[in-house]
């Protein structure tokens, strides 16, 4: 009698590990980390940008998705995971004003490096402005020189007259697609010198 209550002992033992170990195996596939779930989403919909933290998820998608959808689907993502803990923004992006963005961090970038290749510009940088979409784009350029020093305007002039020729050359002006611009000039303490 003992021996058959020992091996039922034992089988049950063995059932209850074996379903243990099941479920827990279920369940480690069930659970997905941010990263996972991140990558599902940019997956499903058209994700121009996301990040987040250890409060918060930030998504932005192209204005051809709805983002309360995006946002409800992350959501659910983020429950069916035990990831409750995130607050979930979804913001639309127009694609034409991103794409104008992209193509002018690019040109601004080539305008800089112009600059850092000639000797007498070295030392001046770029400001990043707001690019809008129906507006021209400004550049804006700062340099290392006071707005009251003596030969800041003409200086200032000088390197206008440059930015805007490397604008207008052949190769920038088809990346630019005809966007109006204008070019400001700032001094090292952030004034307009012209």
């Amino acid at each position: 009698m003992r021996l058959i209550r020992n091996i039922l002992f034992l089988s049950c033992l063995s059932l209850v590990l074996a379903a243990c170990q099941n479920d827990n195996t279920a369940s480690s596939t069930k659970n997905k980390d941010l990263d996972s779930i991140l990558n599902d989403v940019s997956d499903e919909y058209a994700v121009v940008s996301m990040g987040s933290d250890s409060n918060s998820v930030e998504v932005e998608v192209e204005d051809t998705e709805d983002a309360n959808k995006v946002k409800a689907y992350i959501i659910r993502q983020l429950k069916e995971n035990g990831l409750n803990v995130y607050k979930v923004n979804v913001r639309e992006r127009n694609v034409k004003q991103l794409e104008k963005e992209n193509r002018w961090l690019r040109i601004e970038n080539r305008v800089y490096g112009h600059l850092q290749d000639n000797k007498e510009y070295k030392d001046v940088t770029y400001k990043i402005t707001k690019v809008p979409l129906n507006q021209p784009v400004t550049v804006a350029i700062v340099t290392p020189i006071t707005k009251s020093d003596e030969n800041a305007q003409e200086y200032s002039e000088k390197l206008k007259k440059e930015v805007n020729t490397f604008l207008q050359t052949k190769e920038i002006k088809e990346q630019s697609k005809g966007d109006s611009y204008k070019i400001v000039i700032y001094d090292q303490d952030n004034q307009v010198i012209s």
